[in-house]
């Protein structure tokens, strides 16, 4: 059983929660993250990215000053008793329906808290001294869990009411919370909840890891931080594109020799149209203005290998590194990754830029596979998931050292 419990949430009073929350950026450019900060006053990038070029300790203290202004000016408050937030996102016939809760950072070191990626110091730290310079958690991490129609019949049960807040986001996908205070209902909720048995990180591998150095270094100076907010959604409803690769050039290979190296491993077939796979093990290529469909003819080594049975590391295995010599996926210059919510079309515009790259559209990971990756302590090739649409930052923060 993973611990959970609702929380005093700190979310828009005074003002618009579109004016507060702050949009992911994956899907913006930096004029468009100007843009909002400087039209919207009160919006939680000028915290999370609160004056551009400043020093580190100039532009914390930016971040603390704006955040304490909003509390202040009554623009966001604390809710007066313990809450769970119900969470409904929206877009296009997508919809998934979860909960906002506190989870405890003690599940996670014994893995029922479980990710599946890599993480770089770097940005764990500044993470970490982003949060903890106003003692908050702004956005929430993005978990899943194993589907249960229990706990998904409470939380429908909850829709009825009027929500809260109920509003489009700047990536069109639309947004509803319920905020859950009835003790009654309160219990009703813990009860259920008692049955998730593992959570599993969609999005926020690094905010994870910055909530285990905040949660240390409170132990140090004999404080506790042991909770964290967390959004999380049944497995089923987690939605995941593919995450697609242009490589810059045929790594010295004439068009013709490249086709036949692919052929050891591929059926190659011309494709009239664009090519978006459908099934596994079946693979888009686009290069010299054509679209190709590639289906995996080879043999695994090991039918037993986890990840060895991805189609990114099929991919990789058998075109990118041996044949198109990237021997480095994370760091390799010649290699750029483009989320599958941009379309086939920014394939195309790639390729058309640089006339001897070439473009691969891969088939979605799904779920399941992400769990059974995390499972087994495994983590999955780079760039290999794309969760959209994501929680939003800013509609309910947590602040540390609030007693429940």
């Amino acid at each position: 059983m993973v611990s959970l419990k609702p929380f005093k949430g700190t979310r828009p009073f005074n003002e618009d929660a579109i004016n507060i929350i702050a949009p992911s950026t994956d899907h913006l450019s930096e004029e468009n993250i100007d843009l909002i900060s400087n039209k919207n006053y009160w919006n939680y990038l000028k915290i999370l990215n609160p004056v551009g070029q400043l020093k580190e300790s100039e532009t914390l203290l930016a971040a603390k000053n704006h955040f304490n202004e909003m509390k202040k000016n009554d623009v966001i408050k604390q809710d007066d008793r313990l809450s769970f937030y119900i969470y409904q996102i929206s877009q296009g016939e997508h919809t998934q329906l979860g909960f906002l809760a506190l989870a405890n950072i003690n599940d996670f070191l014994c893995h029922k808290i479980k990710g599946h990626e890599n993480t770089q110091a770097k940005r764990m730290n500044e993470r970490a001294n982003q949060m903890t310079n106003i003692e908050t958690q702004i956005g929430p991490i993005y978990m899943s869990y194993p589907d249960d129609n229990k706990i998904n019949e409470l939380l429908e049960s909850f829709t009825s009411l009027v929500p809260d807040y109920d509003f489009e986001s700047f990536d069109h996908s639309h947004h509803k919370l319920w905020c859950i205070s009835n003790p009654k209902d309160i219990k009703m909720i813990s009860k259920q909840l008692k049955s998730i048995n593992s959570l599993y990180i969609a999005d926020g591998h690094h905010r994870m890891e910055a909530m285990n150095i905040i949660s240390q270094n409170y132990k140090k100076q004999k404080n506790n931080c042991d909770s964290f907010m967390i959004a999380a959604f049944p497995a089923e409803q987690t939605k995941i594109y593919d995450y697609n690769r242009v490589i810059k050039d045929l790594n010295g290979l004439s068009e013709g020799d490249f086709l036949e190296k692919l052929k050891e491993n591929f059926k190659v077939t011309i494709s009239d149209s664009s090519f978006k796979p459908k099934s596994k093990r079946q693979f888009g290529m686009y290069h010299h203005g054509k679209w190709y469909s590639l289906e995996f003819i080879g043999n695994f080594p090991d039918e037993n290998d986890i990840l060895s049975l991805l189609d990114i590391n099929i991919l990789n295995n058998y075109c990118l590194i041996p044949i198109l010599g990237i021997k480095d996926i994370n760091n390799d210059e010649r290699i750029r990754f483009i989320a599958g919510c941009h379309g086939l079309t920014a394939l195309e515009n790639k390729v058309n830029d640089n006339d001897d790259s070439v473009a691969f559209s891969i088939f979605p990971s799904h779920i399941e596979e992400v769990m059974r990756v995390a499972d087994n302590k495994l983590t999955m090739p780079p760039k290999s998931t794309w969760f959209d649409p994501k929680p939003l930052d800013g509609l309910v923060v947590y602040e540390f050292n609030q007693d429940n």
